[in-house]
């Protein structure tokens, strides 16, 4: 039977998926394996030390956990296959950090809010950033493409979490206009639009933190520049000679074009965001999964890192992936081969 060139691209690419997937894990796996075994034992003095209360049996069985999930006292293949199964089947053992609730319970607790904050974020600065770019791109000579062009280069040297603190200093503390922190401030077991107003409003400014250097920064900047190389083509020369409109010149021969890097940045950034905007919501004390993954480094929770790093690992091979399923449709000059 023969084989279709569409049939052989899927193909190869799934092979590099699970590749992929597996060699991160595996990476993880040796990682895991060089930790000394007084780093377990340092571990598990520093939930006592933190004051978690266990019975000896609780401590029996998360070190039983721990020296299976490191492979202490077993032999390299088996180790492998066992830390192989309970990664696929999110078992990573308890958390440190809220024992005994299972890190990948944990974990998935916290993820509908970093993926509600991500997502939005994203998508928001990632539209606003290439149609901006792309329109101060091909009208290059307006006045608004220079004033867009000189806030987004004033912007764009900021880091997020300095822009964070800035939205929190003025418009927390000094206008009192959002609150200081937090996800939610009303306790209700259902979800009532009062509840879905207020977690609106408790991510308005951490949203802002990431929407304002992301959609004037890098990708006004990155959009803008691909709009400029694409004005002085051949093709949209002899557009604008035939006297073709500037609207469709901008929507089928610029942005068309500029689209398919564009869409590769957004598609990482989507895979990424199940490691959470660390600082963000640290500043913001927000409920995400950041916020956990910072707890869990200063309590040694490897559990609970494990299962962020799996799900990280995960989001981003994946989203090479489809992307990779997907550019041929996007971009008419690719082929399967």
């Amino acid at each position: 039977m023969k084989v279709s060139a569409l049939q052989k691209y899927i193909l190869t690419r799934t092979v590099q998926y699970i590749a992929t997937v597996f060699s991160g894990v595996t990476l993880t796996f040796l990682i895991m394996k060089a930790m000394p075994v007084n780093a377990l034992e340092s571990m598990l003095q520093n939930i006592l030390r933190m004051g978690q209360v266990m019975d000896p049996d609780s401590l029996i069985i998360l070190r039983k956990t721990f020296y299976e999930i490191f492979g202490i006292g077993e032999s390299p293949i088996e180790t492998y296959f066992k830390f192989l199964q309970r990664v696929f089947t999110f078992n990573f053992g308890p958390s440190i950090i809220s024992y005994p609730t299972p890190a990948g319970d944990l974990v998935f607790m916290r993820l509908p809010w970093t993926i509600g904050l991500l997502s939005v974020s994203t998508l928001t600065s990632w539209t606003i950033g290439n149609i901006s770019g792309a329109l101060a791109g091909f009208f290059s000579n307006r006045r608004f493409s220079r004033v867009l062009e000189s806030v987004a280069i004033t912007l764009y040297p900021i880091p997020y979490y300095i822009m964070a603190l800035i939205l929190v200093t003025v418009f927390a503390y000094a206008i009192r206009l959002f609150p200081q922190g937090g996800g939610l401030s009303i306790l209700s077991e259902q979800i009532t639009l009062e509840v879905v107003i207020n977690v609106i409003w408790h991510s308005i400014l951490p949203a802002l933190s990431l929407i304002l250097p992301g959609a004037l920064g890098w990708a006004f900047l990155s959009s803008r520049t691909l709009s400029l190389q694409t004005t002085v083509e051949d093709y949209v020369n002899f557009a604008e000679l035939r006297g073709v409109p500037n609207k469709q010149i901008l929507k089928k021969y610029v942005l068309r074009n500029i689209m398919p890097p564009q869409i590769t940045n957004l598609a990482l950034a989507l895979g990424g965001i199940f490691g959470g905007a660390l600082l963000t919501e640290i500043v913001f004390a927000y409920p995400g999964v950041g916020t956990i993954v910072y707890s869990a480094v200063f309590a040694g929770d490897i559990n609970t890192l494990m299962a962020v790093v799996f799900l990280s690992i995960l989001g981003v091979s994946t989203a090479v992936y489809l992307l990779d399923l997907l550019y041929p449709l996007l971009d008419p000059r690719i082929r399967h081969r």
